[in-house]
């Protein structure tokens, strides 16, 4: 795999050690989880984002989309019925 080097402040390379020396990981696996946990955020700050517009710029899209969701609620199988059903599964 291909590296790289960044240039961090003294004091914050001193914390991300710390850190990774504390979960007993190197310091590029503590930048590679802190990265991919920065990248969830903002997709799930982005989708939340996404249903307030809803919300608020299109109240009866959003009631529709509330209604689909009871639908899919609605036909959502209970597993003990699914083991009634196919229970050639049940091993």
């Amino acid at each position: 795999m291909p590296v790289t080097t960044i240039k961090v402040d003294t004091a914050v390379r001193d914390q991300l050690a710390s850190v990774a020396q504390t979960r007993g990981i190197t310091m590029a696996a503590l930048l590679r989880d802190i990265a991919s946990e920065l990248e969830a955020r903002q997709h799930w700050s982005m989708v939340e984002a996404s249903y307030q517009r809803l919300r608020s710029e299109d109240p009866k899209g959003w009631a529709e989309y509330l209604a689909e969701l009871d639908g899919w609620d609605s036909v959502a199988i209970d597993p003990d019925d699914a083991t009634a059903e196919w229970p050639e599964y049940n091993t």
